[in-house]
């Protein structure tokens, strides 16, 4: 079984550094929604992860170990 991993998290500006821990994950913050998606995709393509999106805005790409 391939363990789940979070691998970025991505917010907007609403979303701070001193609200949101991360943990290991990658924390990024977009300076409006469509730059927020964008970089949502470009990330999940790049690391071959999947996305999620929360109920409070923010987007979760994770991954598989491999």
């Amino acid at each position: 079984m391939e363990d789940i991993k979070i691998f970025a998290v991505i917010g907007s500006s609403s979303h701070t550094n001193e609200t949101i821990n991360s943990g290991n994950a990658l924390f990024i913050q977009a300076k409006e929604e469509n730059e927020q998606q964008s970089l949502v995709r470009e990330i999940a393509l790049a690391v071959r992860g999947d996305t999620v999106k929360l109920s409070n805005g923010l987007y979760l790409v994770i991954t598989a170990d491999r």
